[in-house]
């Protein structure tokens, strides 16, 4: 583990993270709407059977909206490297995954994901970890949606220089 004096949160919050891309199909839409239970209880549920089958002329299926958070998986346990924070994976909680949804997911799509840091928290024995992952149609531009996902860092912690923890996040803090 990394100490105190190895971790500076000034160059973690200046670091660049990479983009990564994610491609899904119709397919896949389907899979995962059938995964979490759609038409389990009624095959032909008029409402649920959109998010499966093409019904009554609809040229494409309907997308789950927590279908977005699937959309970060490349950005996964890899993403969580700062610069001089080191932490064992093995201790990672996931502790929150939070969605805005700007338009609906389209039905197949090459999507452009920008990641940055949203935020860190030092809670003494833990570090607490927010990457914010904005997601745009490749094609288009257009944003998709946004991912904050929130990862409790054990063993982690305990880099703040002052007596107040370190705390930084670039959001407003009533979401």
């Amino acid at each position: 583990m990394a100490s105190a004096s190895e971790f500076d949160p000034a160059l973690a919050l200046s670091h660049k993270f990479p983009d990564t891309t994610y491609s899904y199909t119709e397919r896949d839409a389907a899979l995962y709407a059938l995964g979490v239970g759609v038409c389990l209880s009624d095959a032909v549920d008029g409402v649920e059977l959109k998010y499966v089958y093409h019904e009554n002329g609809q040229g494409s299926i309907k997308v789950l909206p927590t279908f977005a958070t699937l959309l970060v998986l490349r950005s996964g346990a890899s993403g969580y490297n700062l610069p001089g924070l080191e932490y064992d994976p093995r201790l990672l909680l996931h502790g929150q995954q939070y969605i805005e949804l700007y338009k609906p997911l389209p039905s197949s799509c090459h999507i452009h994901n920008i990641v940055s840091l949203a935020g860190l928290h030092d809670k003494g024995k833990a570090a607490i970890l927010e990457i914010e992952t904005k997601s745009y149609e490749k094609e288009s531009g257009d944003l998709l949606c946004m991912n904050r996902t929130t990862v409790f860092l054990r063993g982690a912690g305990g880099f703040s220089k002052s007596s107040k923890p370190f705390s930084y996040t670039n959001y407003p803090m009533n979401q």
